[in-house]
């Protein structure tokens, strides 16, 4: 007796497969969502919009388990955060209460006593998972498409070298031709499986991807320990795979010790928000109102860079806006990805030029 279809609209386009793939991907992946301080707290809707759009467009995994890991707020170095810790406590208490409504659905909330910083927190996070797989996202990314992830699930059971799936971003548009015209690299061929096509990843990136937990912490983790306030995309990706591939003599071969792949399905399926610069629209900051939807604005198309294309796409979350620019507002306030001071942006570098030739991350956004 064969298990039942489904058939599952993925923008207007008919998906069928087995009502038993859904299940076991369903009892076998844990969304992983982490947070910490941002300019829009107290206000919840942009973890409240991001568990909306799960519910909107993770077909196959509407009923995971989640976990959502709160990093803490006292930074050991001393440093200040982008809210005060009142504004904090009271956004961790509105988590705690709508996890309590059941709008996060199968939740559990982890709060850490102090500041990690991404790596960490993470590390923290997947020491308390009970699944093979887990579906890592942060808390400013937004899934804008249907998505079926059982289908991901269902390829990495059936081919060993694929260890991570990222999901498409505007970013990846194109991606095999930016990395030839801005590396000079030709990319080892896309995998096709169970109707899924793969495309080598030259990175690890900490954008919404699947993985094993057991990928992560013995692998990952092990190979790059992060410390406070460094991710895994920068320790492990930046510093130790990146090089690796660069110097390669083949780099299929190489990049199979990585096992890094995106889904290539032509158009985005997750969305950037820059959760460090949004504000929280204070007439809008009632933590139980229905979450309004997302409007997206803009074509999402590719180009040789990867800055030109994010910059005409953007998406509107009503609660939710940029800040108004100040007297100093095209001041560089970050930390120079190159050379690690602050004040000056990684395009203004002094040694830019004697780097290695740079990874999409450093020179080219995510």
């Amino acid at each position: 007796c064969m298990p039942p279809l489904l058939c599952i609209m993925a923008d207007g386009v008919p998906s069928c497969r087995s009502a038993s793939i859904e299940a076991r991907a369903t009892a076998r992946v844990t969304i992983l969502v982490t947070t910490s301080p941002i300019p829009s707290h107290p206000s919840p809707i942009l973890l409240r919009t991001l568990f909306a759009s799960f519910r909107d467009h993770l077909d196959g995994l509407g009923d995971c388990r989640r976990v959502i890991v709160c990093d803490g707020y006292m930074r050991d170095d001393g440093g200040s955060q982008l809210c005060s810790q009142e504004s904090y406590e009271d956004y961790l208490r509105q988590i705690e209460q709508l996890q309590q409504t059941g709008e996060f659905g199968d939740c559990h909330v982890l709060r850490l006593d102090s500041c990690h910083g991404y790596g960490l927190t993470l590390a923290a996070a997947l020491e308390h998972m009970a699944t093979e797989f887990v579906l890592v996202v942060q808390h400013d990314w937004l899934f804008v498409r249907n998505v079926d992830l059982a289908l991901a699930v269902e390829a990495m059971d059936v081919d060993a070298d694929i260890k991570y799936i990222g999901l498409q971003s505007i970013t990846t548009l194109d991606y095999p031709k930016r990395m030839n015209v801005r590396y000079g690299l030709e990319l080892p061929p896309s995998k096709q499986v169970g109707g899924l096509s793969l495309v080598p990843q030259l990175l690890w990136y900490d954008k919404p991807h699947l993985c094993r937990v057991a990928q992560y912490t013995d692998v990952v983790l092990r190979a790059a320990p992060p410390g406070r306030r460094e991710c895994p995309e920068r320790r492990y990706g930046v510093q130790l795979m990146w090089p690796a591939l660069l110097a390669a003599k083949d780099l299929q071969e190489e990049h199979r010790r990585f096992g890094t792949f995106f889904w290539d399905v032509g158009t985005e399926v997750i969305y950037h928000l820059s959760g460090r610069k949004l504000k929280a629209d204070a007439c809008k900051n009632d933590a139980l109102a229905p979450v309004a939807t997302v409007e997206l604005r803009g074509a999402a198309c590719g180009s040789n860079t990867f800055t030109a294309a994010a910059a005409e796409r953007t998406v509107v979350i009503p609660g939710l806006a940029m800040p108004t620019p100040g007297p100093d507002a095209s001041r560089f306030k970050g930390r120079c990805y190159i050379c690690g001071e602050k004040g000056h942006s990684k395009l203004r570098c002094s040694r830019r030029q004697d780097v290695e030739p740079s990874p999409p991350h450093v020179l080219a956004g995510c």
